[in-house]
């Protein structure tokens, strides 16, 4: 009862401190600031997953049933802002992502895994320090339109899906009527213990000065009927115990990003292109290419198709995806879908076709579809 009643005091006087900081005034005070405010904000997404062609030994397949992720992940944000006069703002982010179906956190034990940084904005651009996107992020998102949820290119580059760094510093401008660039640099890419994409171990922060550094540069363009986008990023090995084989400050996990849209009427088409070099793999050299168009059917149906290729230099693996979706808008907020991923490994290659868990990969060399419907809603 006591935590009850505490928990009202707070939601009160929370609620109470907003409405009086959306009036304390039009901001036109240099001095004293102006008004402030906190959204909170989120999106779920759950859908029913059939897998055909999962490894049940090594030589042997099944299929399976299950629930989990769609079209993108689960998340719950706070978004802050205060007027702090000439044009400057004070900003904050915590955002947090969740599993819907186990009701459990998606980035390992952090309380915010997916942002969690406070900076200033104006004139000059956006200056933020915590954990937040690097400008990988920034650039894949214009040219993605398949997104970072089960299917699509996060089955085949983790980093799509997780482009986030910890201890970092970051700068973004916009100019020029549609031109953007940035720059992230991290002096600790991964604080979290772990043996996982989202806990690799990787602190940094040491007297080592190189260890586990990150930094990432973004140039991009985004006009009303095309754009292009590029990204540099190096992330930096640790130390034996730094998961995913850079277990080394000398060893680099690097990508660059380059790609473009247009506009058909109403239908989008984008082209992108990641070339990664990854000390932590045995074959480390790779290109991820792909093609992508939205088409609008109706003012509330669309189609999203996608054709992408991994390849392997001086190796046999590759891998080949046919992805397709179809959504349907009951609301702004609130969208049904239905979406398939069909993958195709060549060499010893075993890459699944989606990225839920529990991971159930295809038989080294073959293939996998995944087909889940679901609906989703953002808040």
């Amino acid at each position: 009862m006591k935590l009850v009643v505490s928990l009202a005091a707070l939601a009160a006087a929370a609620f109470s401190a907003q409405v009086h900081a959306g009036d304390e005034g039009d901001g036109a005070s240099s001095n004293t600031g102006g008004s402030s405010s906190v959204t909170i904000y989120g999106f779920i997404d759950q859908g029913v997953e059939y897998i055909h062609d999962t490894a049940t030994s090594k030589t042997t397949t099944g299929n399976a049933t299950r629930i989990g992720s769609g079209t993108a992940t689960s998340y719950l944000g706070f978004r802050g802002r205060e007027d702090l006069g000439g044009g400057l703002r004070a900003i904050f982010n915590l955002e947090q992502g969740y599993s819907p179906d186990l009701g459990t956190q998606s980035q390992g034990p952090r309380a915010w895994g997916r942002q969690a940084y406070v900076g200033l904005e104006g004139s000059f651009g956006l200056l933020n320090l915590g954990r937040q996107y690097t400008m990988k992020a920034f650039a894949m998102s214009p040219i993605n339109m398949f997104g970072t949820g089960a299917q699509g290119l996060p089955t085949l580059d983790e980093g799509v899906s997780n482009p986030r760094a910890d201890n970092a510093i970051s700068y973004r401008v916009k100019f020029g009527g549609g031109f953007e660039t940035g720059a992230n640099y991290s002096f600790g890419r991964d604080g979290l213990a772990g043996n996982s994409k989202v806990a690799t171990n990787c602190p940094g922060e040491a007297t080592e000065a190189s260890q586990c550094r990150e930094w990432s540069l973004l140039l991009k363009y985004d006009g009303d009927k095309w754009g292009v986008s590029s990204a540099y990023e190096r992330q930096n090995g640790g130390t034996s115990a730094t998961y995913g084989g850079l277990t080394s400050p000398d060893l680099h996990d690097t990508r660059t990003i380059l790609g473009g849209y247009l506009f058909f009427g109403g239908t989008k088409v984008s082209v992108g292109w990641i070339r990664r070099q990854n000390d932590g793999l045995a074959t480390p050299k790779s290109d991820l290419a792909w093609i992508m168009s939205t088409i609008p059917v109706t003012t509330a149906f669309s189609i999203d198709l996608m054709l992408a290729e991994l390849n392997y230099k001086d190796s046999a693996d590759k891998a080949d995806v046919l992805g397709l979706r179809g959504q349907y808008a009951l609301s702004k907020r609130t969208a049904l879908y239905i979406t398939a991923d069909y993958i195709n490994n060549g060499g010893a290659l075993a890459v699944g076709a989606t990225t839920n868990a529990p991971a159930v990969a295809p038989l080294p060399g073959g293939s996998q579809l995944s087909l889940i419907t679901g609906f989703r809603h953002a808040f």
